[in-house]
């Protein structure tokens, strides 16, 4: 069976909730989220309890709204990689220097509490991965189409990607090469853009 999309119907974030998620992020990339009680987080958020109530009704709705708000942000990507405005390879470019900057201070503990105690809200992490697969597919063969790029096989760049971000998702990857989710990216990208042999090296045989 395939999975389902969460059935809950989002309502729009007003201006307070927005500030509250972004605000909430750092707490929860350096203190994790299992052990944080909604004491911890009011605190930290400088609300009372019973203002957070008002709004959700439990630690993992709260959690939940906050990786949401973070996935809506991170489909700015998807935004720059289409955006006809800006030259084709810049577009990359820009997209991948935003990804990385919006993923600052991302941690190891924050994924892994996230994957081993909230497996509903890291369905939506799933579902992002696989949305952004297809929005960098997409672009590839346009790349192709408009002679930007050498042809290539467009499936497996994208699943080389793919590897990619589920490494960069895995806490003990992170934690055995010692690397942020941010640095893991800038290099993955820097590598993309710019390969791994000086130029004067770029020398092949037919």
């Amino acid at each position: 069976m395939g999975r389902k999309a969460t059935a809950k119907e989002r309502k729009p974030l007003n201006v307070k909730q927005q500030k509250w998620l972004r605000d909430v992020m750092p707490y929860f990339y350096k203190n994790g989220m299992r052990k944080p009680s909604m004491d911890h987080i009011a605190e930290h958020l400088n609300l009372s309890k019973a203002t957070i109530y008002n709004y959700y009704s439990s630690k993992e709705d709260l959690i939940h709204d906050a990786l949401w708000f973070k996935l809506i942000e991170l489909q700015k990507f998807r935004d720059l990689l289409f955006d006809e405005s800006i030259e084709f390879t810049e577009r990359y470019y820009k997209g991948a220097r935003f990804f990385t900057t919006s993923l600052k201070g991302m941690s190891a503990l924050y994924l892994e509490d996230l994957k081993n105690y909230f497996p509903k809200t890291w369905a939506d992490v799933d579902l992002f991965r696989e949305k952004s697969a297809e929005n960098i597919k997409t672009y590839y063969q346009a790349g192709i189409n408009r002679g930007v790029f050498r042809s290539f096989n467009v499936d497996m760049m994208a699943e080389s990607d793919l590897f990619f971000f589920d490494m960069m998702i895995d806490a003990k990857f992170l934690r055995k090469h010692d690397i942020t989710v941010e640095e893991a990216f800038a290099q993955y990208f820097k590598m993309k853009f710019y390969g791994v042999l000086v130029s004067e090296k770029l020398v092949f045989s037919n």
